[in-house]
């Protein structure tokens, strides 16, 4: 199968070839060409002649790891001219995750690598695997793990092969509407292409090292906001906008609710440490969203703007969409089992008490298994902090920038930077990594490599 990985990369290698023939960038040009005509062709031999196993679970989940590992290896190579490997794998990891950091300064790069770099974001963001591989592989149990491996168990339309192109026609079309919006909002046409390709995918990926605060302007910010939500929204939900039922179903549904209300409360903290509303609202929606655009410097935040950002990055969007984070079906199922610890100590022992939480129920492996992840999770940041802590960072500044690593997000208080230790780098890459996939892969995958040992 790692024929269809290589194939997608070589596409991806020939359009930004294409990117930099028409800005006249010969070394890139090569660069790309050479890359993109040799992965396109050993991809294709590989599809042709390689074999497909059936896929269980966990090594669907493995592989999926592994794709991600693979994809960001690959697309380190391009960055060789302007830095070391290791910058290039941290940006090519940080565009595959959409996450955002960035250990380069965009005004110096090609306009190629920027393009590049913003497209890594949308395939990362589309799910390497879901959107380019389980389309292309023959339907059945192999491409049903791989969809699970990355959208999670819930198939709302029965068939996979018919669950993923209704999501990638959902994706394609949001960043169609984004860009169209971009350019009606003052964007140039280049511009407009790179933050379509970067909001959507919940990227955050810019051209300027200032972000969206390079506009000034609050028409940009405003169109940015919306398309931050949609790309945050579950894609599966916008299938269900075609039907009377599926419309109540979908403004029924209290993650969507959550989506705007979390924002709106961590926006009113950050406008009030900052005394600027708008500014607080678009930092909410960016944190929330997992995007990382800013419209001002992450480090000139006064501390309770700071750490209403980590709760924001903490806490992610919903469950099928680009976001990073716990997500918030899990929030909810955390809430339940919370209101049940609750309840349980006023009512007999022989009293059955679901978990439930504004008209939603939870199974109890739901509940555990949401509390386990939150655990987990707050487990390996901690773990993160504790090592950029030691490797002389402040305690403040390393909980927002492992926070950020972790949920995907981008925005830094300056840990991640050009020149930054090798140490810092590898730290926020596993994060990087770690968040995309939910940790569980990366788990999985480090015990096969300890196998195979």
């Amino acid at each position: 199968m790692w024929g269809y990985v290589l194939f997608v990369f070589g596409v991806a290698t020939l359009m930004t070839a294409a990117v930099a023939a028409a800005f006249g960038e010969r070394p890139e040009l090569w660069y790309f060409l050479g890359l993109g005509i040799g992965s396109t062709c050993l991809g294709l031999a590989w599809i042709r002649w390689g074999h497909i196993p059936n896929l269980n679970a966990q090594e669907a989940l493995t592989f999926v790891a592994t794709s991600y590992l693979l994809f960001s290896l690959l697309g380190a190579i391009p960055f060789l001219d302007k830095g070391t490997f290791l910058d290039g794998w941290f940006e090519a990891l940080s565009g595959i995750t959409t996450t955002g950091l960035s250990v380069f300064v965009p005004e110096e790069l090609p306009r190629s690598l920027l393009f590049f770099r913003s497209l890594y974001q949308w395939i990362g963001g589309a799910g390497i695997v879901v959107l380019s591989l389980a389309l292309i592989l023959p339907p059945g149990r192999t491409a049903l793990s791989l969809y699970a491996a990355e959208y999670g168990q819930e198939n709302i339309f029965g068939n996979v092969r018919l669950m993923t192109r209704r999501v990638a026609a959902v994706y394609c079309a949001l960043t169609a509407l984004g860009y169209g919006a971009y350019l009606l909002a003052g964007m140039g046409p280049f511009d407009g292409l790179l933050h379509a390709l970067s909001t959507i995918s919940t990227g955050g990926f810019s051209p300027y090292s200032d972000s969206i605060r390079h506009y000034r302007s609050p028409g940009v910010e405003a169109v940015v906001s919306v398309f931050m939500l949609l790309g945050a929204t579950s894609f599966p939900l916008f299938w269900a906008l075609f039907s009377p039922k599926g419309r109540r179903k979908a403004l029924g549904e209290r993650e969507l609710w959550l989506l705007f209300l979390v924002p709106l409360l961590l926006g009113g903290i950050i406008a009030g440490a900052a005394r600027s509303g708008g500014l607080g609202l678009f930092q909410g929606i960016s944190a929330t969203t997992t995007t990382g655009f800013a419209t001002v410097p992450t480090g000139s935040l006064p501390p309770p703007a700071r750490w209403a950002l980590i709760l924001g990055m903490f806490l992610g969007g919903m469950g099928g969409s680009t976001a990073g984070g716990i997500k918030l079906f899990r929030l909810l199922g955390l809430v339940a089992l919370i209101v049940w610890a609750v309840r349980r100590t006023r009512l007999p022992d022989s009293a059955q008490v679901p978990f439930r939480i504004l008209g939603r129920t939870f199974s109890a492996d739901e509940a555990l298994g949401f509390a386990a992840y939150a655990l987990l999770y707050l487990g390996v940041l901690a773990a993160a902090v504790l090592s950029l802590t030691l490797m002389g960072y402040g305690l403040a500044d390393s909980l927002f920038e492992a926070a950020s690593a972790q949920g995907t997000v981008g925005l830094s208080v300056g840990i991640a930077r050009p020149g930054a230790p090798a140490g810092a780098k590898l730290v926020l890459m596993l994060l990087m990594w770690m968040g995309r996939l939910e940790i569980f892969p990366i788990l999985l995958f480090f015990r096969k490599v300890v196998r195979w040992r």
